[in-house]
């Protein structure tokens, strides 16, 4: 059984749903602190202009665990279901929005946590394809912290194996995981070189959030991308 285990954020990038499909369990991060100017509540699209931000306004105090933080007004939610449906009119898959994403974003969730959860579970089951298992963190009842946390996680779900980030080589104790017999794989953060995508003049973006090569392929996503 392999594991892997990421904050939930706002319409993530590809490389976070790559790391979801090698995985047989997916835990999200959501008693973690909140990061500021982070991706938890906000990403990057494309327009004629180039990039643009979506952002939801969240309600936090410092320090505040991720569960603890509230989307702080309604006001967004057309703004965001608008920007998307100007800019991505012209997509292939622009029905998939309609479809799944808006109404989601109808729902009008009152903590961010669960919004992004929601959101990145719709693009997991209903665009990829995943079986991954998702599991909260809040659901398994940890104690630890950085390097100590990840572990306790990976024994209590009895897994032989951790997909890390890049950034985990900056602060995972491999020792510890060898002795408790868990794998341990750093993922490199690949992106694809080129797919469909609307505004060529502004030039090809792979590094926005993923809902961008969603809307812009439909059958033939394997094509562009290997998950």
């Amino acid at each position: 059984m392999t594991i892997s285990i990421h904050q939930p954020q706002y319409f993530p990038w590809l490389p976070y749903f790559s790391k979801i499909a090698m995985s047989d369990i997916f835990v999200f991060l959501d008693k973690v602190q909140y990061q500021k100017n982070g991706l938890q509540n906000r990403n990057e699209l494309k327009n004629s202009n180039g990039r643009f931000w979506l952002t939801v306004p969240v309600s936090v105090s410092l320090g505040d665990d991720l569960s603890l933080v509230r989307v702080a007004d309604n006001h967004w939610i057309k703004k965001h279901i608008k920007s998307i449906r100007i800019n991505y009119s012209k997509a292939e898959n622009i029905l998939f929005f309609e479809d799944y994403i808006v109404p989601i974003l109808l729902k009008n969730f009152s903590s961010l946590v669960d919004l992004d959860i929601e959101l990145i579970k719709i693009i997991s089951n209903k665009f990829f394809n995943f079986k991954t298992q998702f599991i909260r963190q809040s659901e398994i009842s940890t104690v630890q912290k950085g390097s100590d946390l990840i572990l306790e996680i990976c024994k209590k779900s009895n897994v032989k194996k951790y997909l890390s980030g890049p950034n985990g080589k900056n602060y995972l104790n491999e020792k510890s995981f060898k002795k408790n017999n868990i794998e341990l794989e750093y993922l490199t953060n690949i992106l694809p070189d080129k797919y469909p995508q609307l505004y060529p003049k502004q030039g090809f973006i792979n590094d926005i959030s993923a809902l961008d090569f969603i809307l812009n392929n439909k059958d033939n996503w394997s094509k562009y991308y290997k998950i």
